[in-house]
């Protein structure tokens, strides 16, 4: 293997995603994806699991260290008596925070023990720098991405990050706690709490003050540790130093702070030991400060290096501390100084890395970088010019959004949308930018897939703005609906109501009671608490009354109406399609698209399946030309999803492809993909493409692991569908692995692998019982006939054609009794679904020994797209 594949493979071990990957490499993910398939190959393996197991086979890994992790310029020196002392400490404590000022070297020490610790293959390490944040609010999913944890809609950041982590066997470095150490206590007491099999360190400048913490206080270096960064640093900088007492008389004048200490060194080629006696000897720079001994050493060295600067040097150098991430030379020559070249501002920011105020990252482009304590001097130099450059750094974050969102939202536009969503919080944070950067920033974050952060941002937004409070909550309970976190959505559509009722707005009022009554009777599945029947009543009634005649509120109120009414309502249908025709009449789409919904709910009661996908495919006529946004999000994956089980449920094989296709590519999920491909595993057993499943279940895996793991019914027909196409394949292990991961999938739900409530269940292992000769076991398994209340509810209905045609398999190869009654019942429950119709008729041919006819059907189920079903036909017929 080459470095880079060495690399590559300790990463996806790691279970990074190719994104991910591209993004620590700063490699596109196509290159990414062509390591892959080379290591792959060389390893001979069939996917990336086969690649995580096969290293840990042969011991190829080295240490598993996610996030950004820094990698210190020279090298890590001395500190060995620091190291042992804080990795012994390590071993046996589980929280440490390495406390000291600023320079005195925190973030290289505790990083340099933390790569001791995780030396090993079983173990991870992640690094967090805080020194980016600064609303505290973010501590949690800072975390989050570093350890790669998604956002998990209907869960909180919080949520997900503990069951991730409650897994794992690592070591997380918090860096730069100080400005953050309530928000930071927060979050660490709760993995304290969660993740027994988890260490972590903070480095801050004070403790975090909890009762689980153990303080190391990192003290200065010593003497012959100093001298050593000293002659490291000076020689590195093109000087040779001589074997002179003044060294270690510099060093101690330096306090042993590293920092101050590396700043010296990089001037000892100009200055020489003469000059830098003399330049820090003068003790008028440490009056005036209240700071520790140490800090007044750091800061005094820092004064001097600034004060070596010429003065537009100075004047780039503050002016760039705006900035609060990596910033590039055409980002400081837009802030910074745009009167001068580009070429011009490269240099001066050149001779500020070369005197250790500026950290370089090379690349393409290179990027700049502040120390955090040397950032914070950088900021105090702005004086009176600081408005002015923070009025140009949020100008230049707002065209920067502005460009990004004109761009295609692949990969790229990720990783450039992540470095600026750094600046535009820092900008949001110091309110220099109203309403509209802030809605435009918030509807990127839900194209990014942050839409609990979209959330926030749109409330803040509208607690700030009185003219278009209403408006904005609305937006901020759509992202809260595309979370699917309904009680938050309900929350947000109550204070909409309230804020339109402050405003005396009826029909705004209305229109927020309207879309919660359509959320309680058409989504209860995503909130933990459902309002009771007799609140949604209330509410309903409530909208009508407010509710101008004619006006889109009224509309909005008569798709809620529709949805009041239950799935076997007889006037269900009938009011959804008048609600669906007036709301789209009136430029309502989404609204239109939720009355639809309420006729495709009652088609599927009267087990309609092809009038439900024609319900279907007239929500797709309304929410295809629209852009996904805070207002749509939800409804597009809604409908999708519908899309989906409808198609299923009718036999449409490529139909559901799609739809599950378009659901997966969904920018809002681009990070939580498994419940998309969920149904990509069932189109892909039931059409018989067990390679393709094989391979999205390990992607999957890997998604749903990412999330936490956490349960959901709605996801274990995909596992289990997954679970039978291994059987099929004679993969005994596999298929049990599966097993497991449904059963997990189904905790705290009403529902198991051994009855018949899932309609799903006994179906698909009736297929593998077939599948091996055994009809009678298949026969015992599809214990109930087609007219069995548990049909009745839709989510079951949906697999009645599928159910039936087994049935009416499992009957004829045991020449059931009641077979002729089996078929006849079958061919009822299957008339909307050309795949079970298919499948019944080859029933019939077998009850008959019509071999001939079962060959006939060869054809047919590869027409429907129904590989699987085509193959055993064939082997039927022979």
């Amino acid at each position: 293997m080459t470095d880079r594949e060495q690399v590559v493979l300790d990463l996806v071990a790691g279970h990074l995603t190719n994104a991910e990957i591209a993004d620590r490499l700063s490699i596109s993910a196509r290159t990414v994806e062509s390591h892959v398939s080379s290591l792959i190959r060389k390893l001979e393996v069939a996917d990336r699991r086969g690649l995580a197991r096969r290293v840990a086979e042969i011991g190829l890994l080295g240490s598993q260290l996610h996030g950004r992790w820094p990698s210190p310029s020279g090298g890590f020196l001395g500190r060995e008596a620091e190291m042992a002392a804080l990795t012994e400490l390590l071993s046996r404590r589980r929280m440490v925070t390495v406390a000291g000022p600023g320079g005195v070297g925190k973030t290289r020490l505790a990083t340099q023990a933390v790569q001791r610790l995780t030396d090993e293959p079983t173990k991870d390490g992640w690094f967090v720098d805080l020194s980016q944040i600064s609303d505290p609010r973010a501590v949690t999913a800072a975390v989050a991405a570093a350890v790669g944890v998604v956002e998990h809609p209907g869960y909180s950041v919080e949520d997900a990050l503990s069951a991730v982590l409650a897994r794992a066997d690592g070591v997380l470095v918090l860096d730069n706690c100080e400005h953050l150490i309530a928000a930071v206590e927060t979050c660490v007491r709760r993995l304290v709490n969660d993740c027994p099999g988890l260490t972590m360190v903070a480095t801050s400048r004070q403790r975090l003050g909890a009762a689980y913490e153990w303080v190391y206080e990192l003290p200065g270096l010593s003497q012959s540790d100093a001298v050593l960064l000293f002659r490291a640093r000076a020689e590195a900088a093109g000087g040779v130093v001589p074997e002179d007492r003044r060294v270690a008389a510099l060093c101690a004048r330096l306090e042993g702070m590293a920092l101050a200490i590396e700043l010296a060194a990089a001037r000892y080629p100009s200055l020489g030991l003469d000059g830098l006696t003399a330049a820090l000897g003068d003790p008028l720079r440490l009056l005036g400060s209240d700071e520790g001994t140490r800090q007044r050493s750091l800061r005094a060295t820092i004064t001097w290096s600034v004060d070596l600067l010429s003065p537009d040097e100075r004047a780039v150098f503050a002016a760039c501390s705006v900035f609060a991430s990596r910033f590039t030379v055409a980002d400081a020559h837009t802030v910074a100084w745009p009167d001068r070249s580009e070429a011009e501002i490269a240099r001066l920011l050149a001779i500020v890395a070369d005197q250790h105020l500026l950290r370089v990252e090379i690349g393409t482009p290179t990027r700049y970088r502040f120390q955090e304590v040397v950032r914070q001097y950088a900021t105090e130099l702005l004086d009176d010019q600081g408005p002015v450059v923070e009025q140009r750094h949020a100008q230049w974050a707002q065209d920067t959004l502005t460009s990004l969102a004109m761009t295609e939202h692949d990969e790229e536009w990720c990783e450039a949308f992540d470095r600026l969503a750094v600046e535009v919080r820092v900008v949001l944070g110091r309110g220099v930018r109203g309403t509209e950067f802030g809605e435009r920033f918030a509807e990127e974050l839900v194209q990014r897939g942050r839409l609990e952060e979209a959330q926030h941002v749109f409330e803040e937004l509208a607690a700030a703005d009185v003219s278009d409070r209403v408006r904005l909550l609305r937006l901020a309970a759509g992202a809260a609906a595309a979370r699917l976190v309904g009680d938050e959505t309900m929350r947000l559509l109550d204070a909409a109501y309230e804020a339109a009722l402050a405003v005396e707005c009826d029909e705004a009022a209305a229109d927020a009671l309207g879309w919660s009554v359509i959320y309680a009777t058409m989504a209860p599945g995503i909130m933990a608490n459902p309002p009771a029947r007799e609140v949604t009543e209330h509410r309903l009634a409530e909208a009508e009354r407010r509710a101008p005649a004619g006006s889109p509120a009224d509309a909005t109120v008569m798709v809620a109406s529709a949805a009041w009414l239950s799935d076997g309502d007889s006037e269900a249908e009938s009011l959804g399609l008048r609600a669906a025709d007036r709301a789209a009449a009136i430029g309502l789409p989404v609204a239109a698209s939720a009355a639809l919904d309420r006729v495709c709910g009652s088609r599927l009661h009267r087990r309609k399946y092809a009038d439900a996908l024609a319900a279907v495919t007239a929500r797709g006529k309304l929410m295809d030309p629209l852009r996904l946004e805070a207002s749509t999000a939800y409804a597009f994956n809604d409908y999708l999803l519908m899309g989906c089980e409808v198609s299923l449920s009718a036999g449409d094989l490529p139909g559901a492809a799609a739809y599950a296709e378009r659901l997966i590519s969904l920018p809002c999920y681009r990070d939580y993909v498994h419940p998309a491909l969920a149904r990509q595993l069932e189109v892909d057993v039931l059409a018989g493409d067990f390679a393709q499943a094989i391979r999205r279940g390990e992607r999957f895996r890997t998604s749903w692991e990412q999330a936490g793991r956490h349960h959901a019914s709605t996801l274990a027909v995909g596992t289990y569908a997954l679970a039978l196409a291994h059987g099929l394949l004679g993969n005994d292990t596999e298929r049990e692995e599966w097993r497991t991961i449904t059963k997990h999938l189904l905790v705290g739900r009403p529902l198991s692998l051994d009855g018949v409530e899932t309609g799903w269940a006994p179906t698909l292992d009736a297929w593998l019982l077939l599948d091996s000769g055994e009809p009678e076991a298949a026969r015992a398994t599809l214990a109930v006939d087609l007219d069995h209340p548990l049909w009745s509810a839709w989510g079951t209905s949906l697999w009645r054609p599928w159910y039936a045609a087994a049935w009416a398999e499992a009957g004829a190869l045991t020449q059931a009794p009641d077979l002729e009654q089996r078929l006849s019942s079958a061919t009822a429950a299957t008339h909307d679904n050309p795949v079970a119709a298919a499948l019944v008729r080859r029933a019939a041919a077998l009850a008959t020994d019509d071999l001939e006819a079962v060959g006939e059907l060869v054809t047919t189920f590869a027409e429907l797209g129904a590989t699987y079903q085509q193959r055993r036909s064939l082997q039927l017929a022979r």
